[in-house]
């Protein structure tokens, strides 16, 4: 049973039950009350909604603490409606409401509604034409999403012109009598559609799409999302629907309990991971003592998870990868004492090192792989934010982290692990990074030509390179894998005289998934430039059961023998260990 979606989100019934979602949250949730008592300064600059007798306006806040709701929505590539230079005067004055572009114009009724004076735009509080700015408020993000006492999210509206509200269509309802016996008494009841019992359309829409909302919606302690067939409430205790239905995060990585928890508890300046982390009630896949009364996550498995969801997602400018999850990583950092690290953590870097990730494919099929590349510098190459490909296998990492302590022959020692923030931000933008190794190291005779339209597969395996299993093996694959011709692809640089590697940086007894005997290399050219090198592509060698022939395809036994034969040749090969910078 629950009430009847409301068939405009503009309707006063639809902003109360937003507004009753509100209060319940702040005066009965005993999960998130605590959160509703840190009382924290409003952002730099806000936008003072006004009332129907004054526009709304852009003010400095001056450090003055007031309650403020924050907005989560798509630009689509609209840049006139924004603060800058040219626009400051008219926004410090006061613009009229039905001069903002729809999706702003609705927030601002929003927060009228709700009783809040002020709410946090981006466009319109952060300076879009000054760099300076833009790096010093993206920094905040943190504290202003996890400050808002609700966060909107418009995940119906495509651009900032689209507008929050909208009419809902409703499908047919059937209705039954249902006969109360006890009372003898006849009622009708209605069958809802299944789309007032989960709006499909919200979890699918272009907003959870974009990679920026992604940590918006985390580090906001309560979200109302206004979807295209109903709106959804989410905080720390529940989630709710607007027709009545009451759950939990039905996807673990948007479960606000964990980040929430990680920030009331920095927000009391106290800090006790273990008596914390029992605290926790959180989804985990690998068994500790005292897992066996709560589902509770380790943190880098969280983090991991994560970045894992934001790889899937898109941002406008490429050189947001790092900015997008800053205030993620901040909250992260101050739980974890741990040195970030371009989108991994130091202590926890060999478990993170393999990670790979998918290409990019165009939307017509037209090539490949799609072809945009970097348009700047983004992360050192031993970081999966130093490409563009989508998502990765970052969320098995617990596995690595759990055959290293136990099943690990030999592992590369780490010398050293460095990045150079780009700006004031350390959880920003970097303008470079080193991992220095101390381990073996063996030379890569030739590999195939990077990738492009006019050679997208390349099929004759050079004559040197069939004398080597080891050396076939890595031709063969950095030209028909995909994630390693593209990754190639994505970051090569040719240099004069130009040398190809096999960095090792764990031997296995038994590997972690296969549990069979193994090796894992990252692949690596140099760049010319005091011996540094980039990575390139990673390979993980298994040393497998060979199948019955007759049981498998001729191309699977082949490949089989071949990888056999690769790891047993880098095994016995006499590489010298070396250190080596990753750059």
């Amino acid at each position: 049973m629950g009430r009847a979606v409301y068939s405009d989100s503009a309707s006063k019934g639809c902003i109360s039950v937003a507004a009753k979602w509100l209060q319940t949250c702040l005066c009965e949730h005993n999960e998130c009350r605590p959160l509703a008592k840190h009382v924290s300064p409003l952002p730099t600059r806000v936008i003072d909604a006004g009332d129907e007798t004054s526009h709304p306006k852009l003010v400095a806040s001056n450090g003055k603490i007031e309650p403020w709701i924050a907005l989560s929505y798509c630009w689509g590539g609209d840049s006139e409606f924004v603060f800058n230079d040219r626009t400051m005067h008219d926004l410090q004055s006061g613009i009229p409401l039905d001069d903002f572009p729809g999706t702003l114009r609705d927030a601002v009724i929003i927060t009228r509604s709700l009783g809040v004076k002020y709410i946090w735009i981006d466009a319109l509080c952060i300076r879009q034409d000054s760099a300076e700015d833009w790096a010093i408020e993206a920094a905040k993000m943190r504290d202003v999403y996890s400050g808002a006492i609700l966060t909107v999210v418009a995940a119906n509206s495509p651009s900032t012109r689209s507008g929050i509200f909208s009419q809902r269509i409703s499908g047919e309802r059937a209705t039954l009598e249902w006969r109360d016996m006890t009372h003898s008494r006849t009622h009708k009841v209605q069958l809802r559609p299944g789309s007032e019992l989960w709006d499909h359309a919200l979890s699918s829409s272009l907003l959870m799409t974009r990679g920026w909302t992604l940590q918006e919606g985390l580090l906001s302690p309560r979200t109302v999302s206004y979807g295209a067939q109903q709106m959804i409430w989410e905080c720390p205790c529940y989630q709710a629907d607007e027709g009545g239905r009451i759950t939990q995060a039905t996807e673990d990585y948007r479960s606000k309990g964990f980040i929430q928890n990680l920030i009331r508890i920095q927000n009391s300046k106290v800090i006790q991971p273990q008596s914390f982390l029992e605290k926790l009630t959180l989804r985990s896949s690998k068994p500790e003592k005292w897992w066996k009364s709560y589902a509770i996550a380790d943190p880098y498995d969280k983090w991991n998870d994560i970045a894992e969801q934001f790889m899937c997602r898109s941002l406008t400018k490429d050189f947001d990868a790092l900015p997008a999850l800053s205030g993620l990583a901040r909250v992260f950092q101050g739980f974890l004492k741990d040195e970030y690290c371009a989108g991994l953590w130091k202590r926890d870097i060999l478990s993170t090192l393999m990670w790979s990730r998918s290409p990019k494919y165009p939307a017509d099929s037209s090539t490949r792989f799609d072809l945009a590349r970097p348009s700047e510098y983004l992360a050192p190459s031993w970081s999966w934010s130093s490409i563009l490909g989508k998502q990765s296998s970052m969320s098995n990492s617990w596995q690595t982290r759990e055959a290293l302590r136990v099943s690990a022959h030999s592992v590369a020692k780490i010398v050293s692990l460095r990045t150079f923030p780009k700006g004031a931000d350390p959880f920003g933008q970097v303008s470079g990074g080193e991992l220095v190794l101390q381990t073996r190291f063996g030379k890569i005779k030739i590999l195939p030509p990077v990738y492009s339209p006019e050679h997208e597969f390349h099929s004759e395996t050079p004559e040197p390179v069939t004398s080597s299993a080891f050396q076939e093996l890595v031709y063969t694959n950095m030209g028909v894998v995909d994630s390693m011709v593209y990754e190639h692809f994505q970051k090569h640089s040719p240099c004069p005289n130009q040398q190809f590697g096999a960095v090792e940086l764990v031997r296995w007894e038994k590997a972690p998934g296969s549990l069979v005997p193994g090796i894992d290399l990252l692949l690596v050219e140099s760049t010319g430039q005091g011996g540094a090198y980039r990575r390139i592509a990673q390979l993980g060698l298994r040393k497998s059961p060979v199948p019955d022939e007759d049981a498998v395809s001729p191309d699977m036994y082949r490949g089989t023998l071949l990888e056999n034969n690769a790891y047993d040749e880098v095994i016995k090969a006499k590489w010298k260990k070396r250190t080596i910078t990753l750059v």
